[in-house]
């Protein structure tokens, strides 16, 4: 979706650019978020996920706010919407019937208190709140459905049943895996947008420019007839984008102003690490291309542990932020939603020339890139476009760094990532890097030469 959002100990002196393979490409997370402030429940390392006859990853995870069970009103739809929404409900993460939106909402809001935190081309996040245990959030997406038949059944800006059922089947996929967002459930809404999420959203709208609230949104939401899809998810922090422009309370990362906001070079180092290091992984398991990951789709989370300058001090190997991949709306990946042998997923963004006609800012060009790579072939599996991501987020990193004069640890590690930047960008068409495994295997590299 594109939008506009444990302890440590001294170490010997050893050479900081070397802590690139920190984060061992197989290691489960084993950090603890901040207690104060944070919106995430403790990450537990991850087991390998036993293999099921007819499923991947079927790990049914309740929601972290309440279970409603037989409260909410269930909608009366016909045979014929039934078999429009089948697709979604092959999957057993959904829940197997319709609930009405505004029955829905009432037993929602007793429970919860909603704030919009982004609205996007193909849908809108909520952070929500539970009132029984407050500091305690779950993130809530919801899509508007492209209807069966008359008004909204040809709008772009509304989610087909398969690119649903596709970004549902992702979700559960990816979520066995570290760096990506931790999946809870999906359900089918119908109705107009309730008074309790139609009030967030209007103060969230308030501050947005007027041009980017889509008159179909406005539609979706006044239409009795309307179908939704709502995803539940793990509160994975604040997207980076909005970490680097706006004043925080509690930012993840240590910005500071010297002309322009910038970052210490660990927290760059940490930022890209964690990215590649989980594309790698989804690149390995899944043939997985995020096709959309500019800095509103990662997510960070600040770390129990030091400041990025008692890092260096300390020469640390903790990271300082812990890194969340999230929204797979444009994705691609082979996956096995069904148990009926692996397909890929993806959506074809030949038929969104829309997306490939914006200015302005520096995602744009990496989605025309990934469109002369693939030849307008979306199914195909192209690594490279990771690649082109993790270029697109270096550089953006690297814009950040700070000015004057800096130890000579911080100096040798943002030399290390310059360098990077540079191999990235004269990649000559993937010939020294065609994936997010050959980054991975060439950082791991240079950390090796760094011992010796």
């Amino acid at each position: 979706m594109v939008t506009k959002a444990k302890g440590y100990g001294k170490r010997g002196k050893e050479n900081i650019a070397i802590q690139f393979d920190r984060l061992q490409l197989s290691s489960p997370n084993k950090y603890q978020p901040l207690a104060e402030g944070d919106s995430n429940q403790q990450r537990q390392p991850r087991q390998p996920t036993p293999k099921k006859k007819a499923k991947i990853n079927r790990r049914h995870r309740q929601s972290i706010t309440f279970t409603a069970g037989n409260e909410i009103d269930r909608a009366e739809i016909d045979k014929q919407t039934k078999k429009y929404l089948n697709p979604l409900f092959t999957l057993t993460e959904v829940n197997q019937s319709v609930s009405v939106f505004s029955d829905w909402a009432r037993v929602w809001s007793t429970h919860c208190d909603f704030t919009k935190i982004a609205q996007g081309t193909y849908g809108a996040v909520f952070r929500i709140q539970s009132k029984a245990q407050p500091g305690t959030f779950t993130i809530g997406k919801l899509i508007p459905l492209q209807a069966r038949t008359g008004w909204g059944s040809k709008t772009k800006e509304f989610t087909t049943i398969d690119a649903g059922r596709n970004e549902v089947a992702l979700l559960a996929a990816l979520d066995q895996l570290h760096g990506f967002v931790q999946f809870r459930k999906a359900e089918i809404l119908q109705g107009r947008l309730p008074t309790a999420l139609e009030l967030p959203s209007v103060v969230f709208d308030a501050t947005q420019e007027e041009d980017d609230i889509s008159p179909r949104w406005t539609g979706a939401c006044s239409n009795s007839t309307q179908l939704w899809l709502f995803l539940e998810m793990s509160d994975a922090g604040t997207d980076l984008e909005t970490a680097l422009t706006k004043n925080l309370p509690h930012n993840p990362i240590q910005t500071f102003h010297n002309r322009k906001r910038c970052i210490p070079a660990v927290q760059v180092r940490d930022i890209f690490w964690q990215v590649a290091s989980a594309l790698a992984l989804a690149e390995k398991k899944f043939t997985f291309e995020h096709r959309d990951l500019h800095l509103g789709n990662i997510c960070l989370t600040r770390l129990q542990g030091p400041s990025p300058d008692e890092s260096l001090e300390l020469w640390t190997d903790t990271p300082t932020v812990l890194v969340t991949i999230i929204d797979y709306t444009l994705s691609r990946a082979v996956i096995d939603p069904l148990g009926q042998g692996a397909w890929p997923l993806f959506n074809d963004l030949s038929k969104d020339p829309v997306l490939f006609e914006g200015t302005g800012a520096g995602q744009y060009d990496v989605y025309r890139q990934m469109r002369s790579v693939l030849k307008d072939n979306w199914e195909k599996f192209q690594p490279l476009t990771n690649v082109y991501w993790l270029t697109h987020l270096l550089e953006l990193l690297m814009e950040r760094k700070p000015e004057g004069r800096q130890s000579s640890a911080n100096t040798e590690l943002w030399n290390r990532l310059a360098d990077l930047k540079d191999f990235l960008i004269d990649n000559d068409e993937g010939k020294k890097f065609g994936s997010a495994q050959d980054i991975v295997r060439y950082c791991e590299g240079v950390a090796t030469k760094g011992r010796k």
